[in-house]
């Protein structure tokens, strides 16, 4: 996730809004096919999984190109790391404290003090998450953790992500489920793509910036409509090949289109880009209640399918955006002034 206090790249801004979006069209159609049957709409979008892959990519793009500086420079560690907590964590307890609130308001039982609390580390976990969509930002923790090495010792922590990288390839080489932990699969490789990415722009320009651009948005098509049409298991680690490769052309291109030719951007997806966390984290919550509340008043067996589809997205969208606004970033303005 980009830093909301860096300056902004817009073309990333916009791509982490098309990411998000693509993530919600997947979830809505996964849970009005498990609710009521959607069987042609969950086939159609069952490739919006691949917003996941996206969001890495981007995250390692972004945190190299701001952070590269840094790097050695152990007195920068501590407003890194602050820049890293606080748009993490925040926004991401109230929506730990929601589903944990909505579960007990569900008949569940409260969950034990330690598995809260270990939850709210985002730290590594073999069970399912307490939110669900929390397991991406398992990686990004660890990821995060790696290169504030970088910062504190250079040559150490080059030498920890060498191996780190050496672990993911060697299991997606082996695919030996001894070796298939969070630590070693193969979504860590799209922060490796991302940083190339960051160390080719920091360094010098793109030649064919437009060409690799729709060359990485025409690869990242084949790969969706081949998941589409059953011809691509979007879930086993080969995947993210082939979907974190184009990823890292298209962001490649789009930074370089921005930079050396003024890439204009629709000023619609530049706040959806901003809000892209908020939407990540509570467009499952928004989608679920609006699925209720829709269902209680008649209208789930009422309206055509793909207009409740279409509702529960907006829901989803529409409800993330507000709690953007009115808590992520007021949250996170305040808590940076506090530790200033």
């Amino acid at each position: 996730m980009a830093d909301a206090a860096a300056p902004k790249l817009l073309s990333i801004e916009m791509a982490r809004g098309l990411a998000a979006i693509i993530v919600v069209l997947y979830h809505a159609a996964r849970h009005l096919d498990k609710t009521m049957g959607f069987p042609g709409g969950k086939q159609a979008f069952q490739f919006g999984h691949a917003g996941v892959d996206f969001f890495f990519v981007i995250s390692g793009f972004i945190i190299l190109f701001i952070h590269g500086d840094d790097l050695g420079r152990p007195h920068r560690l501590s407003h890194y790391g602050l820049r890293r907590f606080t748009r993490i964590y925040p926004i991401y307890w109230v929506i730990l404290g929601v589903t944990i609130a909505l579960m007990v308001a569900g008949g569940h039982a409260l969950p034990p003090v330690l598995d809260m609390a270990w939850a709210a580390t985002l730290l590594p976990t073999r069970d399912d998450p307490m939110v669900g969509v929390a397991w991406t930002l398992q990686h990004e923790i660890i990821f995060y953790g790696l290169f504030a090495i970088l910062i504190l010792q250079r040559r150490i922590g080059v030498v920890l992500l060498t191996l780190w990288f050496a672990a993911i390839a060697l299991n997606l080489m082996t695919d030996r489920s001894v070796l298939a932990t969070i630590i070693t699969s193969a979504y860590n490789l799209e922060f490796f793509f991302g940083m190339a990415v960051a160390l080719w722009l920091r360094r010098g320009t793109v030649p064919f910036a437009r060409a690799l651009f729709w060359s990485g948005l025409a690869a990242f098509s084949i790969a969706a409509g081949a998941e589409v049409l059953g011809l691509l298991d979007g879930y086993q680690s080969w995947a993210r090949l082939a979907y974190g490769g184009p990823s890292a052309f298209i962001i490649l291109g789009l930074v370089e289109m921005e930079q050396k030719r003024g890439l204009r951007v629709p000023k619609q997806l530049l706040w959806l880009g901003r809000a892209s966390y908020s939407i990540y984290l509570f467009h499952l919550t928004g989608i679920g209640l609006f699925y209720k509340l829709w269902s209680a008043a008649g209208m789930m067996e009422r309206a055509p399918p793909w207009i409740s589809y279409g509702l529960m997205v907006i829901a989803g969208i529409a409800g993330s955006v507000v709690v953007s606004l009115t808590v992520e970033y007021p949250l996170m303005r305040w808590i940076r002034r506090r530790t200033a």
